[in-house]
């Protein structure tokens, strides 16, 4: 019998994980619970809970490195091993370690994009596409050679948080369409065009501010690229303000640097036209639609942008 591990800790990796336990996957590895909240308890990654639901075996490592560590996966005897957002640079013996090898669901379209964070570059980028790659890893930056591709179109409305979310179903529907092959020893990935990779580097909180001396269509992709974290503002009346939601373009005759809004709605006057915002967050308090946000300042308004 085929012993499989699953490996990868947030929520995008569930769906993989799930669609892998009906084909008797062995063991689960997820990165170990966090502090978060303003209590900052220890709270499970989704894949912990998926796991638990599932019954299935778990094991929270805290480095690859620790000799404990290759003590237990070696002990595990695992055949092949499916990697989903799991966090963790994976040693090169244990990646010698599967003989039908260890699979990377990567949500790009390899070699474009490889690296931390590649729905939200490709939103930055203006891409139209986006999609997930079933990758065979190799001790390179996702490097391996890739055995199938499924494809998205981006819409003009999708978010990093939304997008994601449908790359994850689509991951687990790849993943499955192409695991006989794999089990069967099969399966011939295709070496990747290194030539033509780009890079999806981190995110960071600098990576927020709304720059209004930009074009409308950049500011547009920037909020849903950083949305929900770590997200788009605005410095209005000395105060941050928070860009939660971005709905049409329009051309404009105002002076750009202003925010402007009447019962019409509110807008971001850019050097190139305006920016429709749909839902803003004052400090301390929660999303609103745009308008509700705006009412300290008037039922009709314009601030002079910092």
């Amino acid at each position: 019998m085929v012993r499989i591990a699953f490996l990868g800790t947030p929520r995008p990796a569930v769906p993989a994980l799930r669609a892998l336990a009906e084909e008797g996957v062995e063991v689960v590895f997820c990165n170990p619970d966090r502090p978060a909240g303003r209590g900052r308890h220890l709270e499970a990654p989704p894949v912990k809970v998926a796991a638990q639901e599932l019954g299935l075996t778990l094991h929270q490592p805290l480095s690859w490195k620790a000799p404990e560590t290759r003590e237990l996966w070696e002990s595990l005897n695992i055949d092949l091993a499916v990697v989903v957002a799991y966090g963790h640079i994976l040693p090169g013996w244990m990646l010698d370690s599967c003989p039908m090898g260890v699979w990377n669901l990567h949500f790009s379209l390899l070699p474009r994009w490889r690296g931390a964070a590649p729905v939200n570059h490709a939103l930055l980028a203006g891409d139209e596409e986006t999609g997930v790659s079933l990758m065979r890893l190799t001790p390179g930056l996702d490097e391996g050679p890739v055995l199938a591709q499924s494809r998205r179109a981006i819409g003009q409305q999708d978010t990093a948080e939304g997008l994601l979310s449908s790359l994850a179903d689509d991951a687990a529907d790849l993943l499955m369409d192409q695991l006989p092959l794999m089990l069967s020893g099969a399966a011939q990935p295709v070496e990747q065009r290194h030539e033509l990779a780009t890079y999806a580097s981190k995110l960071c909180k600098d990576m927020g501010h709304l720059d209004w001396r930009r074009p409308a269509a950049e500011l547009h992709r920037q909020v849903r690229a950083l949305w929900p974290w770590p997200g788009s503002e605005l410095r209005m009346a000395g105060q941050a303000l928070k860009v939660c939601g971005v709905g049409a373009l329009r051309a404009c005759y105002r002076d750009p640097g202003q925010l402007v809004w009447d019962k019409e709605g509110a807008w971001l006057i850019t050097t190139d036209g305006a920016l429709e915002l749909t839902r803003l967050q004052r400090p301390g308090k929660p999303v609103q639609p745009a308008l509700q946000a705006l009412q300290p300042w008037g039922a009709s308004g314009l601030q002079a942008l910092t």
